[in-house]
């Protein structure tokens, strides 16, 4: 990773003074508030993360609503982009026979990421891989095998849980 990346994930770093709950229920004294990404800002990231897979090796980004939507749309690349929506429904491409990188913005449990699987896997879709900008599960899912994701988790930035 280099100083623009850095740059660009400390930009929407939020710092509290004390751990504060947030969103993934953890207690932490920083918070990624990535929905203030740019457009170039997401393309870049997306770079960082997946930039190392050839045009051809997945078929299709489903991002994980609200917050994996504008980053899906970067890690597809022009490739098919879907949407997991709250409800649990997909909104876009089949997904049956498809090659899928999941999408979200920040992970940390992995849990939405695994619910996401399972949801991929009983459309008919085969998980290649997940993207994420920020990284905060202690490297509990990276590496060729994924961890408990069964496929390797790319991330633009890792950052500890405080």
């Amino acid at each position: 990773m280099d100083e623009t990346t850095k740059a660009i994930v400390e930009r929407v770093a939020i710092r509290f003074q004390r751990p504060t709950r947030i969103p993934s229920g953890q207690m932490s004294s920083v918070f990624f508030d990535c929905f203030q990404l740019a457009p170039s800002d997401h393309a870049r990231l997306a770079a960082d993360a997946v930039g190392h897979l050839e045009h051809d090796e997945f078929d299709i980004a489903v991002g994980i609503a609200y917050s994996g939507i504008l980053f899906s749309a970067a890690v597809a690349g022009g490739r098919k982009v879907a949407i997991l929506q709250k409800d649990g429904n997909f909104f876009g491409p089949d997904l049956k026979g498809q090659r899928v990188v999941i999408v979200d913005d920040v992970v940390v449990s992995g849990r939405h990421l695994m619910d996401a699987a399972a949801r991929v896997r009983a459309e008919g879709g085969r998980v290649f891989g997940y993207a994420c900008i920020v990284d905060r599960s202690g490297g509990r899912f990276s590496g060729e095998t994924g961890g408990e994701l069964q496929a390797p988790l790319w991330s633009a930035f890792q950052a500890e849980m405080e």
